[in-house]
């Protein structure tokens, strides 16, 4: 039996459609606010009140607490590596606390 040099395998082509459809992206995030104590810790967990994505790699995070938000400022690089750690790729450039 001969094959066909047009034939991918079916995970490529799922891969292939997840990034041309930017779904990958779209999960990734979802992933991230499903795990977001996972990742920022029980306090800010807790003291977040919205996380937003931008399409040019930003993070908008939203805390109703004074005191995190000074605390966070000081480990926002920290959060953005651990979010893109735990994507496996670099989905987040920046972190904004408001």
């Amino acid at each position: 039996m001969r094959r066909k040099d047009n034939l991918i395998k079916l995970g490529d082509a799922i891969q292939q459609l997840f990034k041309q459809e930017k779904l990958d992206v779209k999960i990734s995030r979802f992933a991230v606010k499903n795990a977001w104590e996972e990742i920022a810790g029980k306090i800010i967990s807790n003291h977040t009140v919205s996380i937003f994505f931008d399409e040019q790699k930003n993070v908008y995070l939203s805390l109703d607490s004074s005191v995190v938000k000074n605390e966070t400022l000081y480990s926002k690089e920290k959060i953005v590596k651990k979010i893109n750690e735990f994507c496996g790729h670099e989905l987040v450039k920046n972190l904004i606390i408001k």
